[in-house]
């Protein structure tokens, strides 16, 4: 475990009678004006990482969090580490509105949650979204007075304007005649920077909960031993518990029934957010995970064809690039792996050794290899291609 600062910013949302009702969190790599984090799905990730480990309660009291969801985290399952009631999701320009993402929008409000639709821009995709929205935010130097006509008879009634990027007295009065709802810029505050220490997981502890989530059936024991040994993943679980809604009626009493009261689906949620936060932190071992994710993903997935369990291929390539992740010469002996998938990647000739490299060759497009192995393990070139898709398909879904 180490040490480490933690930075999130907020800045004020206010209405027409100059009343805060809430804060656009934004994260922050270091106690800086601005953000360094380029990468809007990882940015956010780190939002939905603070905003559990400080508390929605403490950053924004008991007004709303604003908090920008670029598809690849609306569509994701992180967003469920959120309070629905207390939390505004803004989906962002680049959003496309396909029906699988209109009908979960659907289903994020249902279960509570308000939605706004951030830098909107007119057009025929984005207009879809206005049935759908709580609040449109509109950059105010770029609007015009027909754009603002054209959105006010789409949108959908009760639907509040947002200016933002307010910066003077003048802007704020222009804002106001042209009858905007709410504003937010620097005219009102800067972005206040709020601080925190931070106890970091280890890397072996991330991994061993990583290791946990392949089996069909959660071991709550080994879960609750990993945890147990890392006072960090025991705050970081304390304070998720707190976050689910259902969770916080209850007096957690132990580990294992801060475990229990989550249940399986929000158990998985919290390791994969933990352990790919985790890696965000590092550029280098960030794409060594994805890497190694999408070779645990098609491990997994062409295993039974091959004839091998499922979960070793899931492990096989998950563990395949973790002395690298590491910076170890050999994975270390507090991960416990299944003795065929240890004899496995040291090498001893074997179906999971052939479906490693069948993997690996496949990832480095070394066809020729990759025919005369699979073939050995009755795999089609159709079984592959259509595994690879599906594995890049469900990788794309976490944020890393």
């Amino acid at each position: 475990m180490e040490l480490t600062n933690r930075f999130i910013a907020r800045q004020a949302i206010l209405d027409a009678q100059s009343q805060c009702i809430g804060y656009e969190l934004l994260y922050r790599d270091r106690d800086s004006e601005r953000a360094t984090l380029v990468d809007a799905g990882r940015a956010t990730m780190q939002v939905l990482d603070c905003a559990y480990l400080f508390g929605i309660e403490n950053l924004c009291g008991q007004l709303k969090a604003f908090i920008k969801c670029p598809q690849e985290v609306l569509v994701s399952d992180f967003i469920n580490v959120l309070q629905p009631t207390r939390t505004v999701l803004e989906i962002v320009e680049t959003a496309v509105p396909d029906p699988d993402t209109l009908k979960l929008c659907a289903r994020l409000r249902q279960s509570g949650f308000a939605l706004a639709l951030d830098g909107f821009l007119p057009g025929d995709t984005s207009f879809m979204f206005l049935p759908l929205v709580d609040v449109v935010k509109v950059d105010l130097h770029t609007t015009t007075v027909e754009f603002l006509r054209l959105l006010k008879e789409k949108a959908a009634l009760g639907t509040r304007l947002l200016a933002k990027h307010v910066e003077t007295r003048e802007e704020y009065e222009r804002a106001r005649s042209l009858g905007f709802d709410l504003f937010q810029g620097f005219y009102f505050c800067q972005p206040q920077v709020m601080a925190t220490k931070e106890l970091s997981p280890s890397r072996i502890s991330n991994l061993r909960l990583l290791q946990a989530t392949v089996n069909e059936e959660l071991r709550f024991s080994d879960i609750e031993t990993t945890i147990k040994e890392d006072a960090a993943l025991c705050y970081r679980l304390l304070r998720f518990v707190n976050t689910v809604e259902f969770c916080v009626y209850s007096s957690v009493k132990s580990i294992r029934h801060a475990l229990a009261l989550l249940g399986e689906r929000n158990i998985r949620r919290w390791i994969l957010l933990t352990a790919t936060i985790a890696a965000a932190d590092d550029y280098k071992r960030r794409e060594l995970l994805r890497c190694a994710l999408l070779r645990a993903k098609l491990g997994e997935l062409v295993a039974p064809q091959a004839k091998c369990s499922e979960y070793e291929g899931f492990l096989l390539g998950l563990f395949s690039l973790m002395a690298v992740i590491l910076d170890s010469p050999t994975i270390p002996s507090q991960i416990e792996l299944p003795a065929s998938v240890s004899a496995a990647l040291a090498g001893k000739e074997g179906r999971l050794r052939r479906l490693l490299e069948v993997v690996i060759s496949y990832e480095r497009s070394e066809w020729g290899q990759c025919e005369n192995l699979a073939r050995t393990l009755n795999l089609s070139e159709t079984d592959l291609s259509t595994a690879y898709v599906r594995a890049i398909a469900w990788l794309s879904k976490i944020p890393l």
